[in-house]
């Protein structure tokens, strides 16, 4: 009597579980497309992924029918440039709008800007004997908000040193001699833009001696969340922010900060937000509200 083996099906997959709320894309500086980087989200079960590129939401429409055909929710997001007391900040948008008129007159402002302190550091490069090709970096890099890591890529693809690590310690490092200043909104610009466009705005990468007075002195200016895990971000101290963030009604969030592969530590879906409080983040958008009307995963 011959017996066959019973048939197993493989077990169901697990639902997609939590959000990504901080991924960059070649509309920035990340390496990887709108669209690939969509697909590391689903590759790895995320349910949700936001592409908070710098100064820029033009990422967002390209994503959005691969986003769609995976079943990921896009996190309309945008990572600002902003200043506070002097120093540089990043405030996270999540949820806006994409096609808000003054986020995308900021956005353009600060490319322009951008534009000016790109020129400048390739002088300054050149000064220092080195050589840039402004047009080539330009060809190379199509869509790019270009800064100093494309810069440190093309040292290093003419050889002129071993690799971006070794171009930012000698020349375009934080007060290296090729270094110039990012243009920068003030963080209550930046804040109100994206509420402005129906998104939370959020602290990114908090620096770490940040006090909790500074806090609530950003949410008492409409800050509605902060980062408390990612790389970086000692698990000290983002037990501390997490602490804050519930004596100040903010919502903790998390992400990867992705922009390369060769990051370690720095994958999508490396360091991701829980689902309830992407539920929390959702519901203080401007698209949850009855009035509102909107949502950036209804688009």
């Amino acid at each position: 009597m011959s017996h066959r083996p019973a048939h197993r099906s493989d077990p169901p997959r697990p639902p997609p579980r939590g959000a990504d709320l901080h991924v960059h894309t070649t509309h920035s500086d990340g390496v990887c497309s709108p669209c690939e980087v969509v697909n590391a989200a689903a590759s790895v079960g995320l349910a949700a992924l936001a592409i908070t590129d710098h100064d820029t939401v033009s990422a967002l429409a390209v994503a959005r029918p691969e986003a769609a055909r995976l079943g990921i929710e896009l996190v309309g997001g945008v990572e600002w440039t902003a200043e506070l007391d002097g120093r540089e900040v990043h405030i996270l948008g999540h949820f806006v709008r994409d096609d808000d008129p003054a986020v995308l007159a900021a956005s353009a402002r600060l490319r322009a800007a951008r534009v000016e302190r790109l020129a400048a550091m390739a002088d300054r490069l050149e000064a220092l004997g080195l050589s840039v090709d402004l047009d080539a970096l330009r060809r190379a890099f199509p869509r790019a908000t270009l800064g100093r890591r494309h810069l440190a890529d093309w040292l290093t693809r003419t050889g002129q040193v071993p690799g971006p690590r070794e171009a930012f310690a000698r020349y375009l490092g934080d007060r290296g001699p090729a270094e110039v200043p990012k243009p920068r909104l003030g963080w209550t610009e930046a804040v109100a833009l994206t509420v402005a466009a129906g998104g939370v705005a959020a602290l990114a990468h908090p620096p770490y001696n940040l006090r909790e007075a500074t806090l609530k002195a950003l949410a008492d200016g409409g800050l509605g969340a902060i980062e408390v895990a990612g790389p970086g971000i000692n698990p000290n101290l983002g037990r501390r922010w997490r602490a804050w963030a519930a004596a100040l009604d903010l919502v903790p969030v998390s992400g990867s900060d992705f922009h390369a592969q060769d990051r370690p530590g720095r994958r999508v879906g490396a360091s991701v937000t829980a689902d309830a409080d992407l539920e929390r983040l959702r519901s203080r958008s401007a698209g949850s509200r009855p009035d509102g009307g909107w949502r950036m995963a209804d688009a």
